[in-house]
């Protein structure tokens, strides 16, 4: 193989690697590494690295390799990083091109890792919180049974009832976390199926499922769907994330209607829209919606037996189309969720 092909090959590399002289100035850089120093290859040639990375400790990791005669590792704050980077240190043999001392040095991005570790930590946190405080109910109301054998029926039969419906809290948190992952894994693995159908008849079914809550509300549901539009969908996916969308619009409204609209936009798009007229969102609920266990007014979502996991299953069951799922709103202005789908052809 050429010097070219090697060339080639080293700057391709997604790991930064870096080689170093004995007096820390840089030799040789590839492209991966210069955009983790924030600057150019060709700029950085001949430079000292720590002062390029404006860190003695980079200083310190390459003395501890040369001292040492073998690797070693550590997480560094890089220049164009927001999180940490993993940067691990070889000693390099001396030989007719290179003096004694070189040190070669692999630079790696593991701010994402870090990321995901956070949002893992955060998800169990969320999870274990969702169920704690059902199951400290439980417990509390069969130990009151438990200890009281004589209690009067009646007051045994509302803690009774009280148990059953946060059992069934529970179990529909369980199975909505199931519906999420069997989500992500189907659309990840063989893709959902997909059948060109009616959008009005996916809609339809959609708000019969959900006309008598809404009657209990008093609220009016309003659609405005062409009766020639088709599309190619998952029709009982996509009639599930409606009916999530519907009840949320019923469970934060203040008035009616909420209306439901759907049209191919001009870049051929699908485009449904679930409107309400309750008070809105603030920039900072709207950046969250989607996020799991993520409620804007926790006491009132909690009182309905929710699992906290409508909106997210709505945004998996789009993705799962190749789409994406966006809520519009401010403040007193109510909310539009907006459900946007590709045709078919540009995606599973």
């Amino acid at each position: 193989m050429n010097r070219g092909f090697h060339a080639t090959l080293f700057d391709i590399l997604q790991d930064g690697i870096v080689f170093l002289d004995d007096q820390d100035r840089i030799e040789q850089v590839n492209a991966s590494a210069a955009r983790l120093l924030g600057q150019k290859a060709a700029a950085l040639l001949g430079q000292r690295l720590p002062e390029v990375a404006r860190q003695e400790a980079l200083a310190d990791l390459t003395r501890q390799v040369r001292t040492k005669k073998r690797k070693a590792s550590a997480e560094y704050y890089l220049p164009s990083l927001a999180g940490l980077g993993q940067v691990a240190g070889l000693p390099l043999p001396a030989d007719e091109d290179r003096a004694p001392g070189g040190v070669l040095l692999v630079l790696r991005d593991v701010s994402h890792l870090h990321h995901l570790e956070t949002a893992g930590e955060e998800y169990a946190t969320n999870v274990s919180h969702e169920l704690k405080t059902p199951l400290t109910l439980i417990l509390g109301y069969t130990e009151t049974l438990l200890a009281n054998p004589d209690l009067d029926v009646e007051f045994r039969n509302r803690c009774l009832r009280t148990l059953e419906r946060h059992a069934k809290r529970i179990i529909r948190i369980v199975d909505d976390l199931m519906r999420l992952s069997w989500l992500r894994n189907e659309a990840a693995s063989t893709g959902i199926p997909r059948t060109r159908v009616k959008v009005a008849s996916v809609i339809n079914r959609a708000v019969h499922f959900c006309r008598e809550w809404a009657a209990n509300a008093g609220i009016e549901i309003e659609t405005d769907v062409p009766a020639d539009l088709a599309w190619h969908l998952n029709s009982g996916l996509v009639e599930e994330a409606l009916i999530n969308l519907i009840k949320n619009a019923l469970l934060y409204a203040l008035k009616g209607p909420i209306e439901i609209r759907a049209q191919e936009t001009p870049s051929g798009t699908l485009d449904i829209r679930v409107a309400d007229h309750g008070q809105g969102l603030g920039p900072e609920d709207a950046k969250h919606i989607f996020d799991r266990f993520y409620r804007v007014d926790k006491s009132r979502a909690r009182a309905t037996g929710g699992s906290g996991l409508g909106l997210p299953i709505v945004q998996q069951i789009v993705e799962a189309h190749h789409g994406s799922a966006r809520v519009e709103s401010e403040p007193g202005g109510g909310c539009t969720f907006i459900l946007e789908i590709p045709p078919k052809s540009t995606g599973g």
